[in-house]
């Protein structure tokens, strides 16, 4: 039997305020400002300069939506089988389902990352809430992240539950 967990995410207020103000006058440029633009020119010119007139803002209102329906509504859902891990975020597009295997997953971590090294450098993350902790699982010797930004408790209670399935080797 599939234990299914959903882990919301921190909603940022600012960003969902300043996403939505963005998303609102993208979509008013593409339905009221460029079409009364494009009226002016004649035939088969006008249906080419709308289209390279739209294109830019509709990529700007689609990667705008991409971040406003992630922060705003985002959901990770985890589904521990007994034999698969199955990683979905809802509300996030172009992403599809990841699959761990059980038989290739070596260790389950809990770590912090407020402080993240990287290549280039370091990474200092803050949180007032202490949400800096992630489920991390090892396979051949790679981490992958499956839930990030929560409380060190909630990530330890995830964490348990995954190996109460049988997980940690």
């Amino acid at each position: 039997m599939p234990i299914v967990t959903k882990i919301k995410n921190k909603t940022h207020w600012a960003l969902t305020i300043m996403l939505g103000l963005g998303l609102l006058m993208l979509f008013f440029i593409i339905l009221i400002i460029i079409p009364l633009t494009s009226f002016q020119e004649q035939g088969f010119y006008a249906v080419i300069h709308f289209i390279l007139s739209v294109a830019p803002f509709a990529a700007f209102f689609i990667l705008f939506l991409y971040f406003w329906l992630w922060n705003t509504f985002g959901k990770t859902v985890l589904m521990i089988e007994p034999e698969q891990i199955t990683v979905r975020y809802k509300n996030k597009l172009f992403t599809k389902p990841k699959i761990y295997l059980k038989s290739e997953i070596e260790q389950i971590l809990v770590k912090d990352f407020k402080i993240e090294r990287h290549q280039l450098g370091v990474r200092y993350h803050f949180s007032i809430s202490g949400s800096t902790y992630s489920v991390v699982l090892v396979q051949k010797g790679n981490e992958s992240r499956i839930v990030n930004w929560i409380t060190e408790n909630k990530a330890c209670e995830i964490a348990d539950e995954i190996k109460k399935m049988g997980y940690n080797v």
